[in-house]
């Protein structure tokens, strides 16, 4: 079998939610686990709900909700459900495929929420040809995804991770928002500055957390209407 032949089979290996209880596959709009009838979805109505793709550290989490909650002001929802790995496996990449980790989390967006936000260790490629991601996002629409893989080569402390990672989250959900990269050379001190190259975790430690004024305001408006 060929490699796009593989791709096609693991990309049609069914999408569901893994209760974090009982390890059983659930479909995607199942709320609750019939097996051990534990919440798999909660609602996260004007809220950025986060989703996990195999385990990660729940202090991780906590520590990047609270970051998210002070950057756009609204509320984070740690999903209880386990994104299903199985679709997003390439065994001949360098990673899982960012792809359809990014479609995955698209199709669990509740409609009202604010955006969904997945979360892996896993490291994310988006084809056979790059070494890795920090994080992948629609444009204009409410799906991101961010992997801690390529920010803990160095074994940062878990300060200097949790601000890398909300960092690339909070950059990410920018674009999600509809924003585009600031170039380097406009000196505006902004999350939103980078381009396609940024390949080290010394510039994403150099970079802000923060929005300048013209993409809080465009922030402030999707926050009125939604």
């Amino acid at each position: 079998m060929g490699r796009n032949a593989k791709n096609k089979a693991h990309a049609r290996r069914k999408d569901g939610n893994l209760c974090p209880h009982c390890g059983l596959l659930s479909p995607l709009k199942a709320k609750v686990c019939k097996n051990c009838d534990r919440s798999l979805i909660l609602r996260a109505e004007k809220k950025i709900s986060l989703w996990r793709l195999g385990e990660v550290d729940q202090k991780v989490l906590i520590k990047l909700s609270q970051g998210l909650k002070d950057s756009f002001g609204v509320g984070v929802v740690i999903q209880p459900a386990f994104v299903n790995e199985k679709p997003s496996l390439r065994p001949d990449w360098d990673g899982i495929s960012s792809n359809v980790f990014l479609n995955q989390v698209h199709r669990r967006y509740q409609r009202g929420s604010f955006v969904s936000l997945g979360v892996t260790e896993e490291n994310i490629v988006p084809d056979a040809y790059h070494n890795f991601l920090f994080g992948y996002a629609y444009m204009g629409l409410p799906a991101a995804v961010v992997s801690l893989d390529p920010l803990t080569n160095d074994d940062p402390s878990p300060k200097k991770l949790a601000a890398r990672l909300l960092s690339i989250a909070v950059h990410e959900i920018g674009h999600t928002l509809g924003l585009d990269h600031h170039e380097y050379d406009e000196g505006i001190d902004c999350v939103m500055i980078g381009d396609e190259e940024v390949d080290c975790v010394e510039l994403v430690d150099e970079g802000s957390v923060k929005f300048c004024s013209e993409c809080r305001k465009v922030i402030s408006k999707r926050l009125k209407v939604s």
